[in-house]
């Protein structure tokens, strides 16, 4: 039996509409970890893992072919959704059918690529697919906050052997993504001198942050780093101030947050050396510490897969062939954001692309998937699992 025929849109819709109906809002995973528990149950994988999470809902791993020699294989997708926005115009937990659109919470971030990825599961192992090497499917919590069902998955040492990963988050038309910027967070802690404030002196700190601020927002393109291959620059955003209140005493200390996306082969201490020197350009009165990445996992660095691997040519080629274009008209990209990509990428050490369904809204009300999108994508995962570990 060709386990291509067994994958069919209508089933890939029911598998959304009965995701989306199961609210898993980062935090509040649990139901939505039993329902895929359930679901990759039935397939008798070889291993099924329950990973605890702290403050989140479980992660979920399920070993299929464990002791294959080939080269072995990730496919993941995260649990969560964003919390329900203001604006819906439909029931959010509830899937409607708007023209070629499916509308629902999540349908797009990323339960539409969840639901591709698990019908192209269940047509592999219910066709009877003999495969070389060992298949990890895995759905990770916590990935719109910090990413700590993915360390779970990374430190469980289920995936220390997988040389590929595919996950379904949102897409752009015709690209495959073979990379992603990285994120961090740095904290400016600045220490000026109190007076009364009706009194002149002193070193007012909340004074000192909104001069780095200001200049910090001098920054250009050109100052963040540029990737000509990939077309794509880094970033730079002041996402806090906070300092002093309503007493009548000049404020001592004040904080800066500055949010920095950096490229492939950016480093942190580069990016660090161009907040110390903004900080000189602002000739503060008072003193300051930089700390950065102050959360409860490792940041996320940036990273790429090589252009020229077997895995970016192989997928590519599949991708084109399922949509219906010549190979060339594939775009590989880089995400702008962060996601689990960067955590198993880089902490897992498994190379990590994005193939996922087209939509729009994303994490915003009235979000919706494509349904022509979704078939597709779910072939374009059978048929790169079949060419990359299958026999």
């Amino acid at each position: 039996m060709n386990a291509l025929d067994l994958i069919q849109t209508d089933r890939i819709v029911d598998l959304i509409e009965q995701m989306v109906a199961i609210e898993s809002v980062s935090g509040n995973e649990h139901a939505m970890a039993d329902w895929v528990t359930a679901f990759l149950n039935q397939l008798n994988p070889d291993e099924l893992h329950r990973l605890p999470v702290e403050e989140s809902g479980d992660s979920v791993a399920a070993v299929f072919n464990k002791d294959g020699a080939g080269p072995a294989m990730l496919l993941n997708f995260h649990l969560d959704t964003f919390p329900e926005f203001a604006g819906w115009q439909t029931p959010a937990f509830q899937v409607q059918r708007q023209g070629d659109s499916l509308v629902g919470l999540g349908t797009h971030d990323m339960k539409g690529g969840a639901a591709c990825l698990l019908a192209a599961v269940e047509a592999l192992i219910k066709s009877d697919t003999r495969l070389t090497g060992k298949l990890v499917i895995a759905a990770t919590s916590d990935e719109e906050d910090w990413s700590r069902g993915a360390h779970a998955l990374v430190n469980s040492g289920l995936i220390k052997d997988c040389d590929y990963c595919l996950i379904p988050e949102p897409s752009s038309p015709q690209t495959l993504t073979v990379g992603a910027r990285g994120r961090h967070v740095f904290r400016l802690l600045f220490h000026g001198r109190t007076v009364h404030s009706a009194y002149g002196g002193g070193i007012n700190a909340v004074v000192d942050a909104a001069k780095v601020a200001a200049e910090l927002d001098k920054a250009t393109p050109a100052d963040l780093g540029y990737d000509a291959e990939f077309d794509l620059h880094g970033t730079q955003c002041v996402i806090g101030l906070k300092g002093g209140g309503t007493k009548v005493l000049m404020p001592e200390q004040a904080e800066l947050f500055v949010d920095r996306f950096l490229l492939p082969g950016q480093t942190l201490a580069w990016a660090e050396q161009g907040l110390r020197d903004a900080v000189e350009r602002a000739g503060i009165a008072g003193s300051y510490e930089l700390f950065v990445d102050e959360r409860p996992t490792p940041a996320p660095p940036a990273y790429v897969v090589p252009t020229d691997s077997t895995f970016v040519t192989t997928v590519r080629q599949i991708l084109a062939e399922e949509t219906g274009v010549v190979v060339s008209t594939i775009q590989l990209d880089l995400a702008r954001s962060v996601a689990d990509t960067n955590h198993i990428a880089v902490h897992g050490g498994v190379p990590t692309m994005i193939c996922g369904p087209l939509g729009g809204n994303t994490c915003e009300a009235n979000e919706f998937v494509l349904i022509e999108s979704l078939l597709p994508v779910a072939r374009t995962y059978c048929r790169s699992v079949l060419k990359l570990i299958g026999e």
